[in-house]
């Protein structure tokens, strides 16, 4: 039956790309370049340059050298290649034993003599460490490193091994394979949220990184680009680059197998977190990958295939959480017995066929089918200022089953200086997100103040990633591009679409996406206001991405140009669309609307590489760029900009937990037990209480864009060893505002309030100021229009940091790799201090008039954010050590700063009024979450790993067997990765910590 499918999908995907196949591919290709010169130093033009490797299918390609002697050889797939220089009259030279990476250029020069031809010339040696042309920087992870070093090979976990590298979230650290896939990250300012992952050139992000994950089985390199990214990125965030395997003209293969269970693993519980309230430190509940690859010729030099199957998953305690013993009430109660999980499980069978059509056309297809859950989705991964703990049973299961990607790819070297490449992608999404088997029809999802949690069902948000929904998504990539390459100059121009489909109208029409269409909020068990929500809801809306690059590479004796420019435009429409009526909502249309947003930029990548000495070891670099993020979202759907929900505080007088009151929009203001709505526009199909500027949907390079910046100086220390030094700069500009114009300044009173006396608290017992609570007259009154910061003020984000790294290989598969990353991001909002109508940016908090978020003050030190500089220094390496009798040691180490200290606290009415001069404006019983620690001034302690493994690696015949044994976190730390931020009984109590040491089998089999 899997078979079946698999060709019924090659079959359509054929027959949906068949226009793109007369395109090209492009991705995954390393270069050589350099000199020929005679023996008097002369420069020699018209010498035939050579490269052949088994990596390629055409086995060879071939260029000649320019008249300033110079050569390049661009689209080389990674592997060992040897290069031939040959002209009449002189010996011909050969270069052996040369190990190519992608994206870097190999500088090989040679030197002919007069002679026959005979007489052959052949030179050996190590590969260079230094690349003097290009100015990114990029870790390459080969497949042997891959094999070597204790890794689950899930992309996200190569941020451990690169300085300076974030995770978007702590809780994605890793030990052992206990975290599952995602992990997205950032470097050096970069938003973890613009991480682009891209096969053959094109980007295949699905949503946050770890829905549709990644076939390790059929990797053979990572290259991850951290900076000086060309004009071919489509983004400034990290680049992660796979380039799948090929098969080739013999057959080879490989099985892999790895598990964990608790068993394996040790307690870390020290006294510090039992005295926080922790009382269990189990973590891993499974952990489980295996599968296998099989690759070679359908026909030798001419089609070849490669099919890889991969089962795995992860499973893991979250220590700090319990299922409620009194799930089916309104209230909750840990069950002790039973610690929080999630289960996170992924299944990938990939086909891949390498075609060489003609002797010049290349046509590679892939084609990848999926089954996988994120079950269930937000369990993990909480943390910040404003995180609210979930239950397990408040977080629903997001099953994507199945999921399609094919592939297409074609390249025509027209001549030996002309090469074109295209290609074409698709990612088909479904997802399904259900409410967990303990969920009744009936189960209201509560919040609790004191605790700080969620519980009994889902209503984080009324879409996909906070409800009980489906959701639809394609997204179709396309590319082509024309190169020209001579030995000095490498010209590239080439056009970028992708095309992105969200929703379909009437897939999901059900008020029970909510359950009961509301939520409730309680302080101890009390009742203190109830959210309804405008359901059923769902997005539908499309969008286009398109860029035009043009870039070239010019070598002017040792200095090598990069000059790139990119124009990136994006647009986004919503198609006319219905949604039915709800219980709180009347059935409402939509008329369609265009160009939300329409936005046009001009990218400049620019950047210089000078080879100091001549001699291809040390190399100086400078560049420059800007870049605009990856979105594919529309910013003004008519939908969306509808007041999604709206709270009424509430006063249970009887005690009877239901609030007796009119809920819905029909009586705006307080009735029975029930204050009046936050937002009055709730219920109303109208313009909606969002609306945007023109400056905030149009403009010429007016989307929020980011500039990076870096200098750097690579040196060969001796052979296989390389050091970097680099500082970089990453600033941001065109930030947007949302200003509540339905009210001004002059509508609001300021308070202060009194903090607690706690040690733990910065001065405590201290006044508190810069807070603001709208008039009574004007409450609830909403018309947010969003446009750009720059109307009112400045606002920053500056990244400044300096790198020191060492990459080094030595003796039969040694390598070191891994330095120091100092650094550190400094952002100002300021600009909204006397504003209370505008979103304070610092957190990007609700408006003042909207009591159910968490507010900060409106002071310096919550608007200017600037970390002390050990926050941002980071010490991570990867080292494999080879051993006698075919052991084979590998260690990874990361060193870096522990997760930062908040805490909010729901200040009552009645600690409020003496300093505001009256009650809150949403009445007596309403109530304040104030945030009393300033981001980023407080920290836990340091976060360290130490991951080791050991090898046995065993040969027979052209097999080999490779049994490990890996010691994850050896030095069993026990690193916070989630509090809760609530000050109240639970205050600091860790919500997740990382994973005790262990212990892990696995295997692989390679021929």
């Amino acid at each position: 039956m899997k078979a079946r499918k698999i060709a019924r999908l090659v079959v359509l995907s054929c027959v949906l790309f068949l226009p793109a196949a007369a395109w090209a591919q492009g991705s995954g290709s390393a270069t050589i370049a350099g000199v020929v010169k005679d023996t008097s130093g002369a420069v020699m033009p018209g010498v035939t340059v050579e490269a052949a490797s088994p990596a390629l299918i055409e086995k060879v390609k071939s260029v000649v050298s320019d008249a300033q002697g110079q050569y390049k050889i661009v689209d080389l797939r990674p592997g060992s290649y040897v290069v031939t220089f040959s002209l009449p009259g002189f010996s011909t030279v050969k270069r052996e034993g040369l190990e190519l990476t992608t994206g870097f250029t190999a500088t090989v020069n040679a030197d002919l003599k007069v002679g026959s031809l005979e007489e052959t010339v052949t030179v050996s040696g190590q590969a260079p460490v230094v690349d003097t042309q290009n100015v990114r920087q990029q870790t390459t992870i080969a497949r042997d490193t891959l094999d070597a070093i204790p890794t689950t090979k899930r992309l996200g976990q190569y941020a451990t091994i690169i300085p300076g590298a974030t995770y978007a979230n702590p809780t994605f650290q890793d030990v052992g394979g206990n975290q599952g896939e995602g992990g997205q990250f950032g470097i050096h300012g970069q938003r973890a949220g613009d991480q682009s992952t891209n096969i053959e050139g094109m980007n295949q992000n699905q949503q946050a990184g770890g829905v549709l994950s990644f076939n390790s089985q059929g990797f053979q390199e990572v290259v991850v680009e951290t900076s000086g990214a060309s004009a071919e990125a489509i983004t400034g965030g990290v680049q992660v680059n796979i380039i799948p395997k090929d098969g080739g003209n013999q057959l080879s293969g490989s099985f892999a197998a790895a598990y964990a269970g608790p068993s394996l693993q040790n307690g870390n519980l020290i006294d510090a977190l039992v005295a926080r309230g922790l009382t269990t430190d189990i973590s891993i509940r499974r952990s489980y990958d295996f599968g296998g690859s099989l690759g070679g010729p359908i026909k030798r030099d001419k089609l070849w295939f490669f099919t890889a199957q991969r089962w795995w998953g992860a499973s893991r305690y979250l220590q700090g959480s319990y299922y409620n013993a009194r799930q089916g009430t309104l209230f909750y109660s840990p069950d002790l017995s039973r610690v929080s999980h999630n289960n996170e499980y992924f299944e990938d069978h990939s086909l891949r066929l390498t075609w060489q059509a003609a002797a010049k056309h290349k046509i590679v297809f892939s084609l990848s089918e999926q089954n996988n859950c994120s079950c269930p989705f937000g369990l993990t991964g909480v943390g910040g200022v404003n995180a609210v703990i979930p239950a397990p049973e408040s977080r629903g299961l997001h099953v994507y089953n199945p999921q399609y990607v094919p592939i297409v790819s074609w390249s025509f070297p027209a001549t030996n200086k002309l090469l074109f490449e295209a290609g074409a992608s698709a990612n088909i999404l479904n997802e399904d997100s259900r409410p967990q088997v303990e969920v009744g029809p009936n189960d209201i999802r509560v919040q609790d103040l004191a605790l700080n949690l969620n519980y009994g069902s889902e209503a984080t948000n009324n879409t996909w990633s906070g409800s009980f929904t489906r959701r639809f998504v394609n997204k179709f990539n396309y590319r082509v591009s024309a190169s020209y390459i001579t030995g000095s100059h490498a010209f590239k121009t080439g056009y970028y679409l992708q095309r992105y489909d969200l929703g379909r109208e009437g897939a999901y029409n059900d008020s029970n996406q909510i359950l009961g269409a509301r939520d409730y909020t309680f302080r101890n068990a009390v009742p203190q206001s109830v959210r309804i929500w405008a359901v059923p809801f769902e997005v539908v809306e499309n969008s286009t991405a398109v860029g035009i690059f043009a870039q070239d590479q010019w070598t002017v004796k040792k200095m090598t140009l990069n000059l790139g420019v990119r124009y990136d435009s994006f647009n986004a429409s919503v198609p006319a669309h219905h949604l039915p009526a709800g219980p709180f909502v009347p059935a409402r249309d939509f008329a369609a609307v265009d160009n939300v947003p329409d936005w046009k930029n001009v990218n400049p990548r620019l950047g210089v590489s000078y080879d100091l000495l001549g001699n291809g070891k040390t190399a100086i670099k400078a560049s420059l760029g800007r870049y605009v993020p990856f979105t594919t979202a529309a910013s003004n759907n008519p939908a969306s900009n509808q007041a999604s929900s709206a709270t009424r505080t509430w006063n249970d007088s009887n005690g009877n937990y239901v609030p007796d009151c009119v809920l819905d929009a029909s009586v705006p203001g307080a009735n029975g037990e029930c204050g009046a709505l936050s937002d009055t526009t709730f219920g109303q199909v109208r313009a909606g209480n969002t609306q945007y500027a023109s400056d905030a949907l149009t403009g010429f390079n007016k989307q929020l864009a980011d500039w990076q910046g870096s200098v750097s100086i690579q040196q060969q220390l001796r052979a296989g060893m390389a050091l970097n030094v680099g500082y970089f700069r990453t600033w941001y500009s065109n930030f947007l505002a949302t200003d509540n114009t339905a009210v001004t300044a002059a509508n609001f009173t300021q308070y202060c309030i009194t903090a607690p006396v706690d040690s733990r608290l910065p001065g405590g017992g201290n006044q508190i100021c810069g807070l603001y609570d709208v008039n009574p007259a004007q409450f609830g009154r909403t018309l947010n229009l969003v446009t750009q910061a720059s109307h009112y003020g400045n606002q920053t984000d500056v990244y400044n940091g300096v790198d020191v790294t060492v990459t080094s290989r030595f003796g039969t598969g040694g390598q070191f790799a891994g330095g120091l990353s100092v650094g550190r991001d400094v952002t100002d909002n300021c600009y909204a201090l006397g504003n209370p109508q505008l979103v304070f940016a610092a957190s990007n908090t609700s408006p003042p008039t909207v009591t159910a978020g968490t507010t900060q003050p409106r002071t310096t030190d919550f608007c200017h954010v600037s970390p002390p500089w050990l926050a941002g220094t980071q010490v991570k390496f990867l080292l494999v050590y080879p051993l006698p009798l075919g052991l084979q040691a590998s260690a990874t180490y990361q060193n870096m700063s522990g997760i930062p200290v908040s805490a909010n606290n729901p200040f009552t009415n009645a600690q409020i009024a003496p300093s505001l001069g009256r009650n809150l404006a949403a009445g007596s019983t309403a109530q304040v979450r104030i945030d009393m620690i300033a981001p980023q001034s407080q920290y836990e302690d340091r976060l360290q790993q130490l991951d080791v493994r050991i090898a046995r690696i065993f040969s027979f015949g052209k097999a080999r067997v490779r049994a490990n044994f890996d010691i994850y976190n050896a030095l069993n730390g026990a690193s916070i990765l989630t509090e809760n931020p609530g000050y109240e009984a639970a205050w600091l109590r860790p919500y997740e910590i990382m994973g005790g040491r262990l212990f892990k089998f696995s295997g692989q089999i390679h021929f």
